[in-house]
């Protein structure tokens, strides 16, 4: 039996597990996130649904073919009758009176051609065809929130990160403090409660470190839990790149106003198809027939056509009825369009808000950190040459730890405030993007 070779599959396992070792980026998260999450394939499989509702909606244009066939039996004088002449048997021997039982087999062909349905057939596919766009619009709209949230993701564990750096930088910190403290207590300069006060101040440090850790941990879980990866390795770029905000896009762009105008095209199309109860409806139909019996040992051919015309005169307030409902339809989903309009025109004011706060913040935090930097350091150097109290070196370290967990969060919502503008305006999160519709 010929071998399989081993080296290539090897070559191209180590190839694939090469490449899933390799740091996520913020380019890759995104385009991973936006093929595999669920929420996305869950659209996907929406918009295909409602493209298979417009196709059912064009079948009503199309003339309908049926095959149906039939056996009996009978003595039922009509029916014997009915079936000796179809199948072309008749004798003038026949005796009405005592008609034989009788076997009949019949196949036939009928074609029904719609001709006029009152407007109900075009109005139906009306709205399938605005449902499908209105799918195809909440997908993009669902790919837009998707990009946001792995956005804000990513940026969070770049923000636990630095709060990882802070926490071992305050642990390092008292560290050195507590060895510079232990020395002057064997030179007789420092009390021991002053050291165990650092000490105290060092576990807590730690203790900070741990939470910071499993902060890290859990934000990089949510990070893969968005891009539906659910096993093997998984690592995060320590880096993002940069996105500059913009005010080119407006909220009146925006995927979801765009599909709840569809939906509204949607509820206008269903008020002509109730309204189309009103009016007659026209068909042409044909058959074809054959007809063969084994106890005449006859058969025979026959077909039909003509048309059908139908008009309900009275159906009892149903038509009235439904053109209620999808007039009630219709309102409701122009109401639903203006309060849409309203949330997003109010989400934009937002997100413009909430970025000019966070740059204000970023700002003040530059000139924060550099204080708080130089004056742990006096603080330090006072400290081991015995000018500074323990209470004035531990207040300086803990002023540097929240002055740099303060700048890693206004760094992080500068960032996400952008990101939420971006989306708020309905343009892609990154600049190489480009949008799917």
């Amino acid at each position: 039996m010929k071998s399989t070779p081993v080296l290539p599959g090897l070559l191209l396992a180590w190839s694939l597990a090469a490449g899933s070792a390799q740091p996520w980026t913020l380019e890759r998260a995104l385009d991973y996130a936006l093929a595999h999450n669920p929420d996305a394939r869950i659209a996907q499989q929406r918009i295909r649904a409602a493209q298979a509702g417009l196709e059912q909606a064009d079948s009503a244009f199309w003339p309908k073919l049926q095959l149906q066939s039939s056996y009996l039996r009978t003595d039922n004088p009509m029916l014997v009758f009915g079936d000796i002449l179809n199948q072309r048997a008749y004798k003038s021997s026949l005796n009405f009176n005592d008609v034989p039982d009788l076997d009949d087999l019949n196949v036939r062909g009928v074609v029904t051609v719609p001709l006029y349905a009152g407007g109900r057939n075009q109005a139906t596919r009306d709205a399938a065809k605005a449902t499908t766009e209105a799918a195809r619009q909440t997908g993009e709209a669902t790919r837009n929130e998707l990009a946001f949230e792995v956005v804000t993701a990513f940026q969070t564990v770049l923000k636990t990160r630095q709060f990882v750096r802070a926490a071992e930088a305050a642990a390092n910190a008292y560290e050195n403090n507590l060895a510079v403290a232990a020395k002057r207590l064997e030179a007789g300069a420092l009390l021991k409660s002053d050291v165990l006060d650092i000490e105290v101040h060092l576990a807590q440090a730690r203790e900070d470190l741990v939470r910071a850790r499993n902060a890290n941990t859990l934000a990089e879980r949510a990070l893969r839990n968005l891009m539906g990866i659910e096993d093997g390795e998984f690592s995060v770029s320590d880096t993002a790149p940069t996105v500059n905000a913009t005010e080119a896009g407006e909220s009146s762009r925006r995927p979801e106003l765009a599909a709840a105008a569809e939906r509204e095209r949607a509820a206008k199309a269903q008020v002509r198809a109730a309204k189309s109860g009103y009016q007659p409806r026209v068909n042409a139909f044909g058959s074809l027939e054959h007809d063969y019996g084994w106890v005449t040992g006859g058969n025979g051919n026959s077909y039909t056509a003509g048309l059908m015309v139908q008009w309900d005169l009275w159906d009892g307030f149903l038509t009235r009825a439904k053109t209620r409902e999808a007039q009630a339809n219709l309102e409701s989903a122009r109401e639903e369009q203006r309060k849409l309009r309203l949330a997003l025109s109010f989400e934009a004011d937002r997100a413009r808000l909430d970025l000019s706060a966070a740059t204000q913040r970023l700002s003040v935090t530059e000139e924060l950190i550099q204080q708080a930097e130089e004056s742990a350091k006096m603080s330090r150097d006072r400290f081991e040459q015995g000018l500074a109290l323990t209470t004035q070196l531990i207040d300086a370290e803990t002023a540097l730890v929240a002055a740099r967990v303060r700048r890693a969060e206004a760094e992080s919502d500068q960032r996400i405030a952008i990101a939420g503008l971006r989306k708020a305006l309905g343009l892609p999160q990154l600049d190489t993007q480009t949008s799917s519709r």
